[in-house]
C-alpha cells in the first residue's frame, strides 16, 4: 500500500497543505533516478551498487535539459555530461548512506506532503490527482513504491544538508570584516601587457633559425601538420559582385526591374556603378563586390548559380520571397595547398615568436616598466607609447565583486593593504597576460553604517559560509568512503 493510501484521510487536511521547508525537486528531478537491481553496475558505494538503469535516466534528463538550452551536445560534452551524472549519484549514495548512519528518519507525513507539491501530480482542477500521480510513475517504469522511497531519499538528503548547515556560524569579527570587504572600492590605473606588445623587440636573423631550428628539429612539421586544415588547405573560392532587390508585398514587380538591370550589364553597362546606384545589399557601398570566399562559404543560390559560369559570366535572376538578385562571377581561385616547403620559414618564425615573447615581455614589465613608473610614481608614458601600450585607470571597483575587467585577484588583494598611490611590487599574471598596478584612491565604508546594515550582511554571510562548510564536509565524506567507479557506463 502506498504512503497516499495510507493518508488518504488527511490530504484535504490544512496538516496536508503546510508548505513545506524543504526543497522539493521536481517530478523529472525524481525521475531520474532509476530503481531496481537490473542490468549492470556504473559504480559502487561502500558495498552499494548503483545501477547503469539509474545511471541511464538521470543521464537521458540531463543531457535533454542541457540540449534544450544549448542544442546538441558534442562528443566531448557528452563524455563529460557521463561523468557528471555518475560523480552525482555517486555523491547521493554517500549522502542517503550517511544520513541513515546518523539516525536522521524521513516519515510517511513528509513523503506524503512531497507528493501533493509535485505539479505533475495535479490533475486539471490543480489538485493533486492520485490516478496522474500513478500513471506518470508507470510511465517511467518503476513501481509506486520504488518511486516513494527515492522520494524518501531525497528528503533525508536534504535533512541532512540542513543539520550540517547549522555547523556554520560567523563571529561579530568576521562579519564586520566581511562588511567592510562588502563595502570597499578601489580605483587602479593598470597596464595590461600582452606579449605580442613586445613583437618589435625581437629580430628573428637567420642564425637564430637556424639554431632553433637544431633544438626543435620536429616542431615546425609537426606544426604544420596540425594547423594544415585550418591555414594552409585553401579551398576553392570565388569572388562575386551582386546587385540585389528587397520585395515589397503588394509593390511593384522588383524581378521585372532588376531583370532590366541585368540587361544593362550584359551589354556591357557598368556593374559596379549599377550597383552603387540600385543594390539595396550592404555590398552597395562596394559596387556590390561580396569579397573572395570558399565557394561553401556562399549562400547555397548563389553557389549553385556560378557552378557553370566563367569570369565575366552573369547568372541568371533569382527570387526568392524577400528578395531578387543575380551575380556575375569576378574571379574564381582554384583550390591550393601550400607545401611546407613554403611555409617553413613562417611557421619556424611564429614558433620563434611563441616561445620568446612570453619571456621578453616579462622582463620588460619587471626589469624596465615597474622600477621606472615606481621610480617616477606615475606611468612612463614615453616608455609605454613605444611598444603601443597604455596605462588605464579602471575606476571604482568593489573587493568582494570587481567585475570581468579587473587586474588579478593576487593584485586586488595586495592593494587592500598597500598605500594609496604605491604601485604595486610584483608583476601579475593572468592567462598569459600580464599586469602593471598602482593604487589609486581606495574608499572604505562608513563605520557608522555597521549596525544598520549588519542584518542583511549577517544573511548573506551565512549562506556563503553554510554552502562553503556543507561542501567541504561532502568532500570529505567521499574521501572517506570505499567507492569504485567501474569502467563499464552507457549513455
Amino acid at each position: 500500500m502506498g504512503i497516499l493510501e495510507k493518508m488518504r484521510s488527511g490530504q484535504d487536511s490544512t496538516f496536508m497543505q503546510v508548505v513545506m521547508g524543504l526543497i522539493i525537486v521536481s517530478f523529472v528531478g525524481f525521475m531520474g533516478q532509476g530503481g531496481g537491481d537490473k542490468g549492470s553496475n556504473v559504480a559502487i558505494v561502500n558495498g552499494v551498487p548503483i545501477t547503469d538503469i539509474a545511471f541511464s535516466r538521470m543521464y537521458r534528463m540531463e543531457a535533454r535539459n542541457r540540449e534544450a538550452q544549448r542544442g546538441p551536445l558534442s562528443d566531448s560534452e557528452q563524455q563529460q555530461l557521463v561523468e557528471v551524472v555518475r560523480s552525482s549519484l555517486v555523491e547521493q549514495e554517500v549522502l542517503t548512506q550517511e544520513a541513515r548512519r546518523l539516525g536522521v528518519e524521513v516519515s510517511d507525513s513528509e513523503v506524503a506532503r512531497a507528493l501533493l507539491q509535485v505539479p505533475a501530480f495535479r490533475g486539471e482542477n490543480g489538485v493533486f490527482d492520485e490516478a496522474t500521480y500513478l500513471k506518470k510513475v508507470s510511465q517511467e517504469g518503476t513501481t509506486q513504491d520504488e518511486f516513494e522511497q527515492r522520494v524518501r531519499d531525497q528528503l533525508l538528503r536534504d535533512k541532512l544538508r540542513q543539520l550540517v548547515f547549522l555547523g556554520a556560524s560567523s563571529s561579530e569579527a568576521a562579519l564586520r570584516t566581511a562588511w567592510i570587504e562588502d563595502g570597499t572600492t578601489v580605483d587602479l590605473t593598470v597596464v595590461r601587457i600582452r606579449p605580442q606588445a613586445l613583437e618589435k623587440d625581437l629580430v628573428i636573423t637567420d642564425e637564430l633559425r637556424a639554431t632553433w631550428k637544431t633544438e626543435n628539429e620536429a616542431a615546425p612539421r609537426e606544426a604544420y601538420e596540425r594547423d594544415k586544415a585550418r591555414l594552409y588547405d585553401h579551398p576553392e573560392q570565388a569572388r562575386v559582385r551582386m546587385i540585389r532587390l528587397a520585395v515589397t508585398p503588394g509593390g511593384p514587380d522588383i524581378a521585372a526591374r532588376l531583370e532590366s538591370v541585368r540587361a544593362q550589364v550584359a551589354a556591357g553597362g557598368d556593374m559596379e556603378a549599377l550597383a552603387r546606384a540600385w543594390s539595396e545589399d550592404p555590398s552597395a557601398l562596394r559596387g556590390g563586390d561580396l569579397g573572395a570566399k570558399p565557394v561553401g562559404q556562399l549562400a547555397p543560390e548563389i553557389a549553385a548559380a556560378i557552378t557553370d559560369l566563367q569570369p565575366g559570366g552573369l547568372s541568371a535572376v533569382l527570387t526568392s520571397a524577400t528578395d531578387v538578385r543575380f551575380v556575375r562571377l569576378e574571379e574564381r581561385i582554384p583550390a591550393k595547398v601550400d607545401p611546407f616547403e613554403e611555409v617553413e620559414q613562417a611557421i619556424v618564425d611564429r614558433l620563434i615568436r611563441e616561445e620568446k615573447l612570453p619571456g621578453l615581455a616579462r622582463d620588460f614589465a619587471e626589469q624596465q616598466l615597474l622600477p621606472k613608473w615606481q621610480e617616477l610614481g606615475a606611468p612612463p608614458e614615453a616608455l609605454l607609447s613605444e611598444r603601443g601600450l597604455s596605462a588605464r585607470p579602471t575606476g571604482p571597483l568593489r573587493m568582494k565583486d570587481p567585475g570581468p575587467l579587473a587586474p588579478p585577484a593576487a593584485a586586488l588583494e595586495a592593494a587592500r593593504t598597500a598605500a594609496v598611490g604605491a604601485v604595486l611590487p610584483k608583476v601579475y599574471d593572468e592567462g598569459g597576460m600580464l599586469y602593471v598596478v598602482q593604487v589609486g584612491q581606495r574608499v572604505e565604508p562608513d563605520p557608522a553604517a555597521f549596525d544598520a546594515d549588519k542584518g542583511r550582511l549577517r544573511e548573506e554571510l551565512l549562506l556563503g559560509r553554510r554552502s562553503e562548510f556543507y561542501q567541504a564536509w561532502v568532500t570529505d565524506l567521499k574521501a572517506a568512503a570505499k567507492i569504485e567507479m567501474l569502467e563499464s557506463v552507457r549513455n
